[in-house]
């Protein structure tokens, strides 16, 4: 199977929530609109963490990944789901991603499986064996999540190559969250010659993973601000630095809220930021998930103001 090709910007979506708890549809198909209005946006990706993916069920998965389709289509953009099985199994991650790419999905992002080890270095032929059973079984490409910290599992140079060389891998989405994690693991892939897309997940840390030359991104922040996203990575391909780590330096102070510890409530934060924005009626979220703190929701608003993103 040849290697196919994906683009270079993907949001990660959040899921909206009624009052009651449930999906809200209408909520959902207006934050797809809201990225797909932007230029350089080239895809969706739902049912990842920004999602909640842990908190849906199985047919809530599905809607989810229907709605986003429908929406995107039409506009001839991706939309790539997420692939987070329960239970844990080679042959349950293979079936979700076959659901997936009979629904309609572009593509998939699959995240490493538990038992790789928690906290230890990943075997490299257990990582190979479960990401070839499961990219072998679709003919959609697989974008490999490599979450790192955010995992437990620790990917080496020796993993990394292994996971890479599957066939139909077309990409990772590295989250390290510090700078120079990343820049050890690009320059990693780059030095196996594999036509392997870099995409950076690490929201906390962009400018740097443009100066290292990753080749896209994969962000819930595009969320909140994803043009200015897309242009610092472009004054970076063009070598204006300057340009780009004003708008890095600009940012931080919002980008350091929405990603602040704990990391579990980034989304809830970003929900909040949203609906600042007009984005989203609510920013609820399931449990286990806390709402952010009144000195947060106070923080992420004056800095939203500051930067003219709500009056």
């Amino acid at each position: 199977m040849s290697r196919l090709k994906i683009g270079r910007h993907f949001a990660a979506l959040v899921v909206p929530f009624t009052d009651s708890g449930e999906i809200d549809e209408p909520a959902f198909r207006k934050v797809c609109r809201f990225m797909l209005d932007v230029d350089g946006i080239d895809g969706l990706v739902v049912n990842a963490n920004a999602g909640e993916v842990d908190a849906l069920t199985d047919s809530e998965r599905m809607l989810v990944l229907k709605l986003a389709i429908e929406e995107a289509h039409p506009r001839q953009k991706t939309v790539v789901a997420g692939i987070v099985p329960v239970p844990y199994t080679n042959a349950v991650a293979a079936r979700s991603a076959q659901e997936a790419e009979q629904a309609g999905a572009d593509g998939i992002l699959l995240l490493g499986s538990i038992a790789f080890g928690r906290g230890v270095d990943a075997v490299p032929e257990v990582a190979k064996q479960y990401t070839s059973d499961v990219a072998s079984s679709i003919r959609i490409p697989v974008i490999y999540f490599m979450a790192g910290p955010l995992s437990g599992i620790n990917y080496t140079p020796e993993v990394v190559k292994a996971i890479c060389e599957v066939d139909n891998v077309v990409a990772i989405k590295d989250t390290m969250w510090t700078p120079q994690g990343f820049e050890n693991n690009y320059k990693s892939l780059k030095k196996l010659g594999l036509d392997t897309t870099v995409l950076s997940g690490n929201d906390n840390c962009l400018f740097q993973n443009f100066a290292t030359g990753c080749d896209g991104t994969l962000l819930v922040l595009h969320m909140v601000m994803a043009k200015k996203v897309i242009e610092m990575y472009d004054l970076v391909q063009r070598n204006d630095l300057n340009a780009a780590r004003e708008i890095h330096d600009s940012h931080d102070a919002l980008v350091r809220l929405l990603f602040a510890r704990p990391m579990l409530k980034m989304v809830s934060r970003v929900k909040y930021a949203l609906h600042q924005m007009g984005v989203m009626d609510n920013y609820l979220t399931r449990d286990p998930m806390p709402a952010p703190t009144e000195a947060e929701r106070k923080a992420i608003s004056a800095e939203l103001r500051a930067l003219g993103y709500i009056k």
